[in-house]
């Protein structure tokens, strides 16, 4: 899927999309200020973001978010959001 406008721009026109996420994935949210870093490429950022979301994945949720910000954002140069969301199978009866 193509990257489109960041949250929050105006005046950009966009278009809602819907994915169906398998039970068990993991939505990961996050302003730039976790990928961006001074003399740093940013698709070895977020290369790197991949695999600490990949060898942490196991943990609870704000361990996640906690292995996230010491990996890539320890000492940020900018502002950084994170925003973690397990996505759990429905509960039998609920659908």
């Amino acid at each position: 899927m193509p990257a489109g406008a960041p949250l929050g721009v105006g005046g950009i026109d966009f278009v809602p999309t819907e994915l169906t996420l398998p039970p068990g994935s993991i939505l990961v949210l996050y302003t730039d200020g976790l990928v961006e870093a001074r003399c740093a490429d940013i698709d070895q950022r977020l290369t790197q973001l991949l695999d600490v979301l990949s060898a942490n994945s196991g943990l609870p949720l704000d361990g996640l978010s906690q292995a996230v910000v010491d990996g890539l954002a320890p000492a940020p140069d900018d502002d950084v959001a994170l925003l973690l969301a397990r996505i759990c199978p429905p509960k039998p009866g609920s659908e």
